[in-house]
């Protein structure tokens, strides 16, 4: 069958060719848009990765150590000298340690002439060869140094087993004599004082796991 010609060709070529050149148009605008949003979004990312104007802030953790922490070293105090007891504070006794008769009694009264409170003197139960020495019980501390530095060569001596608060003279085979004010106030200045720096608690860096 033949088709008629004339107008009718062209229309249905218009109708055909115009349907199709719209929908290859609309196609390649959006394959267009797609592109350009694929670009965008990658050379945002690029820029954020590589930018070097963007900071980047580093956190490092503590490492775990038993070191312990630097701190601020507290200054130490000046120790107070130790102050003795004037010899009218101390009572004790005197034993003598030696062969030679009536050094008990003699050194005694040399004591008591010094203020000293003597209860009682007499002979010790064994010689004491060697420095003479001031025997304290638990308290007498300060009262035993202060009656050593009285007695030349004397050392002080704790006795935990002694009588609470007694001290006792006992002259040993060195000594000599009694110590001049000058000689004795140099032996109390002499004194030990005690202790009281502060001890240091280390700070140990927390672990984290």
């Amino acid at each position: 069958m033949r088709i008629p010609g004339g107008d009718l060709v062209p229309a249905r070529h218009r109708r055909y060719g115009g349907g199709y050149g719209r929908r290859r148009r609309r196609n390649r605008l959006v394959l267009a848009v797609i592109v350009l949003l694929g670009l965008a979004a990658g050379g945002g990312w690029y820029l954020r990765r590589d930018n070097p104007s963007t900071p980047t802030t580093v956190t490092t953790l503590p490492s775990c150590s038993a070191q312990p922490s630097p701190s601020a070293s507290t200054p130490s105090r000046p120790t107070a000298p130790v102050v003795l007891p004037p010899p009218g504070a101390v009572t004790l006794s005197v034993l003598n340690g030696t062969n030679r008769a009536l050094l008990a009694k003699h050194v005694a009264d040399q004591l008591a002439a010094l203020g000293f409170h003597v209860t009682g003197q007499g002979n010790a139960r064994t010689t004491v060869a060697g420095p003479s020495q001031v025997v304290y019980g638990p308290g007498a501390s300060l009262p035993a140094r202060r009656a050593s530095s009285w007695v030349l060569g004397s050392q002080a001596v704790p006795a935990p087993s002694a009588a609470r608060g007694s001290v006792q003279v006992v002259l040993g085979s060195t000594f000599t004599r009694l110590a001049t004010p000058a000689e004795a106030a140099a032996r109390a200045r002499q004194a030990p004082a005690p202790s009281s720096a502060p001890s240091a608690t280390p700070s140990v860096l927390p672990c984290r796991t």
